[in-house]
């Protein structure tokens, strides 16, 4: 009989990569089956368990050579009991992503499970462990598609020496394994001037290029560098950087030698210094989303080229900043690509009337195709905005003011177009529950989900009238009242039995307490517990909290939750395919 090509067999398997349960089944068929099932599993096996493993680190230092072995012994780490059996397959060379914290953390747990002393989450053997691992998958991998060192994650103390244990592209053979690279990470406070030299000589693949420099020196932040990075790229699609503030008028025109290519632009938390000018942006006709996350110093000057840009493919404008005021190009850019924009979301201070660029009268009367809108709006605004875009799916209004809104919320209701799914109102706004019911009657738009979650105001008869919605419609999926102190506990489960998420911050009255009215609900909202309870922290008022255990019952472990990697011969670690015959 004519046997099917593995490849017929590689390609149906990818239609459940991310079923483990039925790739761990395929591995028990024949051999030919666990091979392909085996290469899925590993190519990023991380993804396929929560938390840290200590069975992988075992399984890939078994794979480890005599000479990259010998030096974990010279290091003081015992390796005697992993080489009773060698495995059945190279593990190493499935990798396809490498996250360098997801081994070190994985690699901590390992270097404590085979040691009675605490080890401390700096300490040099598991650097030392995790660069070796990283070196032999550097010999081993034919093709890593995903580098990613973000060491934020490492809450300590970096040793002055970090680089040369994290400097992965330019261990032996990295040449060949980060040849087809498409993503790379690269966060944290070490000098990443090397990295950047070495990638660019071999990785012109890139298509995902996220960078993030908080707290990097002066010395180390080799802008140069990063730019003959960004230059050597053949089709770079999506640029990040986080957390700058030097050096970004010698990056940003390193952006204009991806012009033909470049989808996604976002900077956030950057303070642009002087010089630096957005021209270069202006060639990149395919960009679809321009993103301007808490940044700061965006001056006139140098948005002024982007006041005549036309972006074709234009989606997405996200202009979050910190200063005093927009930049005076920001409504002809809006105007320049009105046709294409769906989702606009605009974090600007207060500025006086006579200031007021009009940005938001600009988005209402030219972005008739928003699917996605967020920003401070007034009422009127408010309004006339939702009988503008009446494509609109996703809105999240913020206001500055508390106010009543009992007249205007039930209009609001009628105005609503039937595409909304998403109603979030950032706003200490009061209203009766009567009120609620009818903007909710009102309402024709099946909404998903509904946030008030500035409003302290609502109470039992609101929770109540949120619920009957919920029933009547069978759409709300999500209720957002994280502020809502006037409720009782017994009303909050009751909703829950029929709103499948709700946000709340956890503080309930009494209830044995006749709930207070609307009008002493505009008060301010300390005294809602019993009076002989001890008052919740700040840290418990600010967290969702909707599971209660028996206050009998033990809580359960963080181990005992864990979910672990599959059902292998030895459940301590990953199965090892012996040779079968093939059926």
């Amino acid at each position: 009989m004519t046997l099917i090509p593995v490849e017929i067999f590689r390609h149906v398997f990818e239609y459940f990569s991310d079923d483990k349960r039925s790739l761990l089944s395929c591995l028990l068929v024949n051999k030919r089956w666990c091979g392909i099932a085996v290469s899925i599993l590993w190519r990023d096996p991380f993804s396929y368990i929560k938390g840290t493993s200590t069975s992988l680190i075992t399984t890939y230092l078994s794979c480890l050579d005599v000479n990259e072995r010998e030096i974990l012994v010279k290091s003081g780490i015992d390796l005697k009991l992993l080489f009773e059996k060698k495995p059945t397959f190279e593990y190493a060379e499935f990798l396809r992503k490498l996250t360098y914290v997801d081994f070190y953390e994985s690699s901590l747990a390992w270097l404590q499970s085979i040691t009675e002393e605490k080890i401390n989450n700096n300490d040099s053997k598991i650097f030392i462990i995790t660069k070796e691992l990283c070196k032999s998958f550097m010999n081993k991998c034919p093709k890593i598609l995903n580098l990613n060192i973000n060491l934020e994650p490492l809450h300590f103390q970096l040793p002055d020496n970090f680089t040369d244990y994290v400097a992965i592209p330019c261990f032996p053979n990295s040449e060949n394994s980060l040849s087809q690279l498409q993503v790379f990470v690269c966060c944290g406070n070490y000098d990443k001037k090397k990295i950047f030299m070495a990638l660019s000589k071999y990785s012109k693949n890139i298509s995902t290029l996220y960078i993030d420099y908080y707290l990097d020196d002066n010395i180390t932040s080799a802008p140069t560098s990063l730019a003959l990075l960004i230059k050597s790229q053949r089709s770079l699609q999506t640029f990040r950087i986080d957390t700058y503030y030097r050096s970004l008028s010698k990056i940003i025109p390193a952006l204009e030698s991806q012009h033909k290519t470049l989808k996604e632009i976002k900077f956030r938390g950057i303070d642009f210094e002087e010089g630096v000018t957005f021209a270069p942006l202006v060639p990149c006709k395919n960009l679809e989303s321009l993103i301007f996350m808490t940044c700061d110093n965006v001056k006139n000057e140098a948005t002024k080229p982007l006041e005549s840009a036309h972006f074709p493919k234009l989606k997405k404008l996200v202009f979050h900043v910190e200063q005093s005021r927009p930049p005076l190009a920001l409504p002809s850019l809006i105007v320049n690509n009105c046709n294409t924009l769906q989702e606009i979301s605009l974090g600007l201070p207060p500025v006086d009337s006579q200031d007021d660029p009009r940005i938001i009268e600009t988005i209402i009367e030219f972005c008739k195709n928003l699917t996605t809108f967020e920003a401070h709006l007034q009422i009127h605004q408010l309004e006339s905005l939702l009988i503008s875009c009446n494509h609109l799916e996703k809105l999240i209004a913020r206001g500055r003011e508390p106010l009543r809104v009992d007249e205007f919320l039930p209009h609001i209701g009628k105005i609503i177009p039937k595409s909304l799914r998403t109603l979030v109102i950032h706003a200490i706004w009061s209203f009766t529950p009567n009120t609620l019911k009818e903007f909710l009657d009102y309402c024709i738009a099946p909404l998903e989900t509904i946030g008030f979650p500035d409003c302290y105001a609502i109470n039992d008869d609101h929770l109540f009238n949120f619920s009957e919605y919920a029933k009547e419609i069978g759409s709300l999926k999500t209720l957002n009242i994280k502020s809502a102190s006037r409720i009782s506990r017994k009303a909050f489960e009751t909703a829950k039995s029929v709103i499948e998420n709700i946000e709340h911050c956890g503080s309930y009255c009494d209830e044995d307490e006749e709930p207070k009215s609307v009008i002493e609900n505009n008060e301010h909202c300390d005294n809602y517990c019993d009076e002989d309870e001890e008052p919740k922290s700040d840290i418990e008022n600010n967290e969702h909290c909707d599971n209660y255990c028996d206050e009998n019952e033990e809580p359960k472990s963080d181990i005992e939750n864990m979910e672990h990697y599959g059902n292998y011969y030895d459940e301590d670690e990953p199965k090892h395919c012996d040779d079968e015959e093939e059926e």
